[in-house]
């Protein structure tokens, strides 16, 4: 095994949060395809809230990205902190993680470890010292070794991602900054090339013992909807999984590494010092979660751009509000019913075998469900075959949600209502049994009724 490198400081550059996965930064690679260990980044220049404009800003007029005031938990967080309404702690190796953790309730099962080097911190990350990411319904946290600074992602009902850092070296303390700009060059769905939107990533690709990429071309953005085996390339996975494979826990050049060997790991201690992270885990079921998650608010962060410009559009052109051009109610069809799909789990993998994590993330996650008269809830995890036991996504209670179009939210409640009582049969929603469905409508009655009208 390589020897593990110390664990200096570096302050962050200033990047936004390739959030609950990375992705490929090029640039940062070796043209010989080497990666020596490199010198501690130097110190970037702080950067400020004013940013170059975006495509957004003229592509979405009605969605004031660059200069909209973000009303997600971060940015209220950044308040408190800018106002001595909020202190944070520093501790340890990771300084401000846990008290950022413990102030926006971020479980700490809910850590998961990258190694691969898709990070504008490549030169930090590698196998013995990866990246960890933790989440919970609406923000997303990156610490990297070495490092005392924090990258953040947050959903906003309105605006979608929104990137920022955690700068530790204040006058005043830390100090949370918002990110626009150079986060965006991946974090766009199109990178700035224009009709994009914001995201959040998450990928999988073959990675070898220097933490690279060793397949540029096999690398994807995975979804709810990839295979199991062809997830987690350059990821640590905690957990039993019977005989599924995936790509995990594999440094590709590593004495003993296979993807066979890579299955159903429960302790990390043999691969790296847990010490200097809150958890001692990646766990598999918060790495599931994640990218269900993920799936679900891009595309509501889709669904809510696309929908509001053509609106916008509408009203230009004399409608009155509220109502719709036959080119705005075929996209509100085809980008609702994407979404439709998704919140239905259509296309989701079967599990093949059970599926069992190493933390305390599952009921975690669980914890301070919104539960019928009988118990249940749209975040009871099943594990079995599945991933949620009740196959509605969760998010139907976010707030990204019920922030949509009108029209938008009008049409996917309406398909749901369709679909779940029985109305619409074919083979894209047979999974959903007869049981599924009563216990499905059920819960929504108790916890969510104007879904239902």
């Amino acid at each position: 095994m390589r020897r593990l490198r110390a664990w200096g400081t570096a302050p962050i550059p200033p990047v936004g949060l390739l959030a609950a996965a990375t992705v490929l930064i090029a640039a940062l690679t070796p043209a010989d395809g080497t990666a020596a260990p490199a010198p501690a980044l130097p110190a970037a220049p702080a950067p400020t809230l004013s940013a170059p404009q975006l495509p957004y800003d003229t592509e979405y007029p009605t969605i004031p990205y660059t200069a909209g005031e973000p009303s997600d938990p971060v940015a209220a967080l950044a308040r408190g902190l800018e106002n001595g309404e909020v202190t944070l702690d520093r501790a340890g190796a990771s300084a401000y993680l846990t008290a950022v953790l413990r102030e926006l309730d971020i479980p700490v099962s809910s850590q998961m470890l990258v190694f691969s080097k898709t990070s504008l911190l490549a030169r930090l990350i590698w196998p013995e010292t990866p990246r960890a990411l933790y989440f919970n319904d609406r923000v997303y946290i990156a610490w990297t070794p070495g490092t005392d600074g924090l990258e953040i992602s947050a959903q906003d009902p309105e605006l979608g991602p929104v990137f920022y850092n955690l700068e530790p070296d204040g006058e005043d303390g830390p100090r949370i900054r918002r990110q626009t700009g150079l986060c965006l060059q991946c974090h766009d769905s199109y990178s700035l090339t224009g009709g994009g939107v914001p995201r959040h990533i998450m990928g999988s690709g073959p990675t070898d013992e220097n933490g690279q990429l060793a397949s540029h071309e096999l690398w994807q953005v995975t979804a709810d909807t990839t295979p199991i085996r062809e997830r987690w390339g350059g990821w640590y996975v905690t957990g039993t999984h019977g005989g599924q494979l995936h790509m995990g826990n594999v440094a590709i050049g590593r004495a003993g590494d296979s993807i066979t060997a890579g299955g159903n790991l429960t302790d990390l201690s043999e691969r790296i010092d847990v010490a200097p992270y809150p958890g001692a885990h990646s766990d598999i079921v918060a790495l599931l979660v994640a990218e269900h998650q993920i799936t679900v608010q891009n595309l509501i962060t889709l669904v809510g751009y696309r929908v509001r410009t053509r609106l916008h559009i509408d009203q230009q052109d004399g409608l009155p509000p509220g109502e719709m051009s036959p080119r705005t109610a075929r996209l509100v069809e085809g980008l609702g019913e994407s979404l439709v799909r998704a919140l239905l789990f259509v296309g989701t993998p079967r599990f093949e075998d059970p599926i069992e994590g190493t933390s305390t993330f599952a009921s975690d996650f669980m914890a301070g469900a919104r539960r019928d008269a009988q118990g249940r809830s749209l975040r009871d995890l099943d594990l079995r075959t599945r991933l949620f036991r009740h196959p509605l996504s969760y998010l139907i209670h976010s707030p990204e949600y019920d922030a949509l179009p009108d029209q938008a939210r009008t049409y996917v409640n309406g398909r749901l209502q369709s679909i779940l009582r029985g109305e619409e049969g074919g083979s894209d929603f047979a999974h959903l049994s007869a049981d599924d469905r009563d216990a499905i409508l059920s819960i929504l009655r108790e916890t969510k009724p104007e879904i239902l009208g």
